[in-house]
């Protein structure tokens, strides 16, 4: 019988951005059932770079913890000549298995907020019996990033439409490409995960481009140079601009707000999670079921 305490497993991965995951943690925890933060034991990024997470991190990923839900695992995720993304990919193997390959596996970047998690969980809850036999019914479903590209002191620069998915679920967590499987069927679902991602000061912006998965995808400093420049006169003119796939990001618009909690506010009021619906005809729906019970 499948456990039903453990349906929703949430992974994070900790390093050189370790202040955002506290707000993350905050949308999530409740309607959570497993959470797991890993870190690197020797205090390396995937570039071979040293970060220091300190100790009041933990203490207060702790009073977060007041459900006993989080489990905390360092291992060693550096290894010399291998690529960043190779490693990105590997840990979140490496995590998947920590915490166990049953059950729904989300895996949120710090640095991205799922608000309105409940929805999500409801409906992950509802469809356990997709989790029967996933080897052979491998069921992956993303969602819409919101991306955050930039602020001041007036509020955030945001890339719109919000037409950029991102894998966030899956129920075999066999990772070939940081977050993606590549295999099994996809579905989209009509759920928006913020990521404030480029909206940072520009000297944790240097220091995500030197540390990060996609540090030898592209050339980040002349992509720093280009959000270097971007200000409140000049956005509204920039038009698909991503690095890698540049109609991905059509245009930016501006929100204000004060700060990354006020944003999560005024965006979740305006832009309200659904009930959520699974993208199959009834008659595939009940027969994965049917097939569960057995």
């Amino acid at each position: 019988m499948r456990d039903q305490k453990n349906i929703i497993k949430v992974g994070y991965l900790l390093s050189y951005d370790y202040q955002y995951i506290f707000t993350s943690l905050k949308q999530i925890y409740d309607y959570a059932d497993q959470i797991i933060i890993s870190y690197d034991k020797n205090n390396k990024t995937w570039a071979g770079n040293d970060v220091i997470i300190p100790e009041e991190v933990f203490s207060e990923i702790k009073k977060i913890d007041h459900q006993n839900k989080i489990v905390l695992y360092k291992d060693s995720f550096y290894i010399p000549n291998m690529q960043p993304m190779e490693l990105e990919t590997r840990q979140r193997n490496m995590m998947a298995q920590n915490i166990g390959l049953d059950g729904w596996h989300i895996q949120i970047d710090g640095d991205e907020y799922a608000y309105g998690f409940e929805k999500l969980s409801k409906f992950l809850r509802k469809h356990s019996y997709l989790l029967k036999n996933p080897e052979k019914n491998q069921f992956n479903f993303d969602v819409n990033f919101v991306t955050l590209f930039k602020h001041n002191e007036d509020g955030y620069f945001v890339i719109t439409p919000f037409d950029e998915k991102c894998m966030l679920i899956t129920n075999y967590p066999k990772y070939e490409y940081a977050r993606r499987t590549n295999k099994g069927r996809t579905l989209s679902l009509n759920y928006y995960l913020i990521h404030q991602s480029w909206a940072r000061e520009e000297e944790e912006i240097v220091k995500k481009i030197n540390n990060w998965g996609h540090k030898n995808d592209f050339d980040t400093s002349k992509f720093l140079t280009f959000w270097k420049q971007l200000n409140s006169e000049n956005y509204s003119h920039i038009k698909d601009f991503h690095p890698l796939y540049e109609s991905l990001w059509k245009e930016i618009s501006f929100f204000p707000a004060k700060n990354i909690e006020e944003f999560i506010s005024f965006f979740s009021k305006k832009y309200p999670q659904t009930d959520l619906k699974l993208n199959l005809s009834g008659t595939k729906k009940f027969k994965l079921w049917f097939k569960s019970l057995y």
